[in-house]
């Protein structure tokens, strides 16, 4: 079946919006949402911590665990007490995306058995990589484009510069970060610097007028993101949703 999709795959340009929430405060969330809702987007959403806004969309979107497995970690003091606290959040969850990537042999079996059936756990710097089968036996959709990792690499926040990238054949997972894209992040160490300045607790619980004050006035990934987006649309680019790439790869019988 997995080789079926990817000759799908391969043969068209599909795209995928993915964001992890990485205890964003709430205004930054509703922001994120409104923006891929707005444009007829359904994405998948990785679940740091309890959240109304993500209450209020849920039928909106997908929901899957964003765990924390780096000591100390506030979803809690070992492998399985984090992945009970982040299955509380979102017990239908299907698919996982560990914070900064860090996942080993034992954390993929130990979702597995707890009905984690595939993962977008591995990160490109914008290299278009196939659907392949974990060797725990999930299916890996690896990350295409994530805003932090671009935002690293470049020294120019352009999207006509990387517009090209978008055009491969393939199917390209897009992850965003809501505090990047609501304090549109200019360069990497901007969002770092007022994270750190800050509590866990009061980045967490940040206002609309906090935010509106530390938010980037130039140009920054907000700006790239939304030139993405209406890329995208512009040039029909088939947006689908990592749980419609996961089902074509199992069952192989779903017209996209």
């Amino acid at each position: 079946m997995v080789e079926g999709a990817r000759e799908k795959f391969r043969d068209g340009n599909y795209i995928c919006f993915t964001s992890d929430l990485d205890w964003a405060p709430e205004i930054a969330i509703e922001e994120t949402l409104k923006l891929f809702l707005d444009n007829g987007i359904r994405p998948t959403v990785f679940v740091t911590h309890p959240s109304n806004v993500i209450n209020k969309y849920r039928e909106k979107i997908d929901l899957g665990i964003h765990p924390n497995f780096i000591q100390p970690s506030s979803q809690g003091s070992n492998m399985d007490e984090v992945i009970s606290y982040c299955m509380q959040l979102v017990p239908e969850a299907k698919v996982f995306r560990a914070h900064r990537w860090y996942a080993d042999n034992d954390v993929y079996d130990k979702l597995l058995e707890k009905g984690i059936m595939y993962e977008s756990n591995l990160c490109t710097n914008m290299d278009v990589v196939q659907p392949f089968i974990h060797r725990s036996g999930m299916i890996g959709f690896p990350v295409f484009f994530e805003d932090g990792a671009y935002i690293l690499h470049t020294q120019s926040i352009d999207f006509a510069l990387v517009k090209n990238k978008f055009m491969q054949k393939g199917l390209k997972v897009v992850n965003i970060h809501p505090m990047h894209y609501a304090l549109n992040t200019p360069y990497f160490k901007y969002t770092r610097q007022i994270k750190d300045q800050l509590s866990r607790e009061d980045w967490n619980r940040m206002d609309a007028i906090q935010l509106e004050n530390l938010r980037y006035k130039g140009i920054g990934i907000t700006n790239f993101i939304e030139s993405m987006i209406r890329f995208v649309k512009e040039n029909k680019i088939k947006i689908i949703t990592l749980e419609k790439a996961y089902k074509l790869c199992t069952e192989g019988k779903m017209n996209i």
